[in-house]
C-alpha cells in the first residue's frame, strides 16, 4: 500500500426528484370525518348518556347536563360547519 491516494473515479449521487407532499382527497376527507366525529359525536354521545340516565333512575336532574350538552354541540357545530375547508386543502375547485 502506497501514501499516494490513488485518483477515485467520479460517484454519480441519485438523482434527486421532488416529492408532492400534498395530502391526498381521501387523506383530507378521512381527518375532516374524524374531527366531526371527535368534536360533534362526544358531546351528543355524552347528551344521550345523560338521557339515559334520567330514564333509568328517575332523577330528573339528570336532563340539566344533557341539555347543556345539546346547547353547547350546536355552537360546535356552527364553529366545524365554518372551519370545514375540504375544498381548499386539496386545491381543487367545488364541483
Amino acid at each position: 500500500m502506497s501514501a499516494v491516494a490513488t485518483p477515485v473515479e467520479s460517484v454519480s449521487a441519485p438523482a434527486i426528484h421532488a416529492v408532492d407532499t400534498t395530502p391526498s382527497t381521501y387523506e383530507v376527507e378521512t381527518a375532516e370525518m374524524y374531527r366531526w366525529m371527535l368534536w360533534f359525536g362526544l358531546p351528543m354521545l355524552g347528551a344521550a348518556c345523560f338521557v339515559a340516565a334520567m330514564f333509568a333512575t328517575g332523577k330528573g336532574w339528570l336532563l340539566a347536563p344533557a341539555i347543556v350538552l345539546l346547547v353547547s354541540d350546536i355552537f360546535v357545530l356552527v364553529w366545524l360547519c365554518m372551519s370545514s375547508d375540504t375544498n381548499g386543502l386539496i386545491g381543487e375547485a367545488p364541483h
